[in-house]
């Protein structure tokens, strides 16, 4: 779970320091960009607590809150 959750929210954070970086050095940032890093911020957390439940309360919280309902892992097949 926590590869799954690292992988997820390290690209959010990295862009939600950013920005935040950007706003500390006095450069005026557009209200878009400050709406997207909420975005980013929210979703890191929700898939965090998501995944969280999933793996300690129930697979029935990942299959709805991360799956949309669809039963099953992810399978990932290599190219030979």
């Amino acid at each position: 779970m926590l590869t799954s959750i690292v992988r997820t929210t390290v690209p959010l954070i990295v862009g939600a320091l950013t920005t935040f970086a950007a706003t500390h050095l006095g450069i005026k940032l557009p209200e878009e960009v400050l709406t997207e890093l909420v975005t980013v911020v929210v979703a890191g957390i929700y898939y965090t607590v998501a995944r969280f439940l999933e793996e300690r309360v129930s697979p029935a919280f990942g299959r709805i809150l991360l799956g949309l309902g669809l039963r099953g892992t992810p399978k990932y097949e290599a190219k030979p």
